[in-house]
């Protein structure tokens, strides 16, 4: 019996189901594989008591495990091709890879202004225990965000390079924008409609509301990517960028607590900051305007 492409025939809302099936199985294994590592190395508590060597490890396995297994067994049940189900084509033009480089770089003033609005939510007194939680996850990642930079031992930049920047940013655009962004375009034939429900859902994925705005803005343009290149390895690549400069950034002393990293931007320097990121704004619409063009002619 074949099982390759199985569900190849499938409209595509069964096959979110499969997808909805394999981030559950996706989940069970990277459970269980971590609960096996901490069982070999002896690990005693868990969570934040853990190294960051531990900690790293365990969140490589559940990237590998909740985003690029699930996506790789969905492209495989549902298409006889998982490089064109996932778009892995390649690029092999030299300005695609570069616009697509000074467009991150250009956005990212705009995305630190968005994250310093979207901190100062507050939420009606009524949904004040939903706030309180909201809060709690913020503080939590936090703190596992902070496990990892202030580790001072010699392969920790290069480590958290591999782990926090490369992994999250390959996994995620494979389960993210290969796969669901591919479905729910299928489901309503409209492109600009899957790169924003699929940013959504990126962004609440994390548990991070006082990010979500930032972090879902950061996923459209993602989405945009793949829409004009049509290969997933160019917002595979900018999402890489992304996240190798926020870890270069924030594991340096001085950096860290600059307004592009901290997302906290002195009152009196707001009004600098907001023109400084309105002209790089200007610059990064710009870019993707060459971008989409050079595309348009490949």
């Amino acid at each position: 019996m074949k099982i390759k492409g199985i569900y190849e025939n499938w409209p595509a809302l069964p096959q979110i189901g499969v997808l909805l099936l394999s981030l559950l199985v996706g989940a069970i294994v990277s459970s269980l594989l971590s609960t096996l590592f901490l069982l070999l190395i002896g690990a005693e508590g868990s969570g934040l008591d853990l190294s960051a060597d531990a900690l790293r490890t365990i969140q490589f396995v559940s990237a590998i495990g909740s985003f690029l297994l699930p996506a790789a067994l969905t492209a495989w049940l549902c298409s006889g091709s998982v490089r064109e189900f996932l778009s892995l084509r390649g690029i092999d033009d030299g300005r695609v890879w570069i616009l697509a480089l000074g467009g991150i770089v250009c956005i990212s003033p705009a995305i630190s202004l968005l994250g310093a609005l979207n901190q100062q939510m507050e939420l009606p007194a009524s949904l004040a225990p939903v706030e309180a939680w909201m809060r709690a996850q913020e503080d939590l990642m936090a703190r596992f965000t902070e496990k990892f930079l202030t580790d001072e031992s010699p392969w920790a930049l290069p480590a958290n390079l591999l782990v926090v920047a490369a992994t999250a940013a390959l996994t995620e655009e494979f389960l993210f924008r290969g796969c669901l962004q591919r479905l729910i375009g299928r489901c309503l034939a409209n492109p600009h409609a899957a790169v924003w429900i699929t940013a959504i859902v990126f962004s609440a994925f994390h548990l991070q509301f006082y990010g979500f705005i930032p972090r879902m803005v950061l996923g459209a343009y993602l989405g945009y990517l793949l829409v004009w290149t049509r290969s997933l390895w160019i917002p595979v690549f900018a999402h890489f960028v992304n996240n190798a400069v926020a870890v270069v950034g924030m594991s340096d002393s001085h950096l860290k607590d600059s307004a592009l990293f901290s997302n906290e931007i002195p009152t009196d320097l707001l009004p600098q900051f907001s023109l400084a990121a309105a002209f790089s704004f200007l610059l990064f619409l710009l870019i993707n305007r060459l971008l989409i063009r050079v595309c348009r002619e490949r």
